[in-house]
């Protein structure tokens, strides 16, 4: 059945961590015995740890999410409905395992040249909200993915339409993103221009001021 797990639906995000793997064996014998594990705004480390200790993190990472995301719809408390559509669950895992690759990859990258490339990092979050942005509307209402608020899992109708808002507001706010990272523009700026007002309008000022309107015409 389309709702159940099936190991050939899942080739691309096995074979995503089957080549990260790949990749640590790699590049692990030619990165220095101490790499960086965190960078500051402008791609400069601030935090460095052993390099068996800085790749196991995603090593464990990817293949964790994959675990996570593949298997949580099936104990959601809302599991019928989401096992309908249990395919568009995959596709928001999919493209979040691809986006942590890619995260993964610069890593590594950046752990050899000694500095991250943030432009990069903000073009690859741009892409993350614009695939998200598209698939948001198709999401049914559940515990673990989407925009869940109070609100939005109170109500069928507000869920619906908040996602439907969300989705567009990701869709605008990633083209936006990858525009201005293409211009230079600081991810300290983007942060609060950008990011910060779609999580407010999408997750907290719409669903609330929609969900108390359909409460009074009650």
């Amino acid at each position: 059945m389309a709702n159940k797990w099936n190991w050939r639906r899942d080739i691309i995000p096995i074979g995503l961590i089957i080549v990260a793997i790949c990749l640590a064996i790699y590049y692990y014998p030619r990165l220095p015995a101490t790499i960086p594990v965190h960078y500051n705004v402008e791609g400069i480390p601030d935090r460095y740890a052993g390099k068996l200790q800085g790749m196991l993190i995603f090593l464990v990472l990817l293949p964790a999410l994959y675990l996570l995301l593949t298997f949580v719809p099936f104990v959601d408390p809302f599991k019928r409905r989401a096992l309908r559509r249990y395919k568009v669950f995959l596709v928001i895992r999919d493209i979040c395992l691809v986006f942590f690759f890619y995260v993964y990859v610069l890593t590594l990258i950046s752990a050899a040249a000694g500095r991250l490339h943030t432009t990069a990092i903000q073009v690859g979050i741009g892409l993350l909200f614009v695939l998200l942005g598209n698939y948001l509307p198709k999401l049914p209402r559940n515990f673990f993915f989407g925009i869940r608020c109070p609100w939005t899992i109170a109500s069928e109708v507000v869920w619906r339409r908040t996602h439907i808002l969300g989705g567009w507001l990701f869709v605008i706010g990633g083209l936006l993103l990858i525009l201005l990272s293409l211009l230079k523009v600081p991810f300290t700026i983007l942060l609060p221009m950008i990011l910060g007002p779609i999580v407010l309008v999408s997750a907290i000022i719409y669903p609330l001021l929609l969900y108390r309107k359909l409460e009074e015409q009650k």
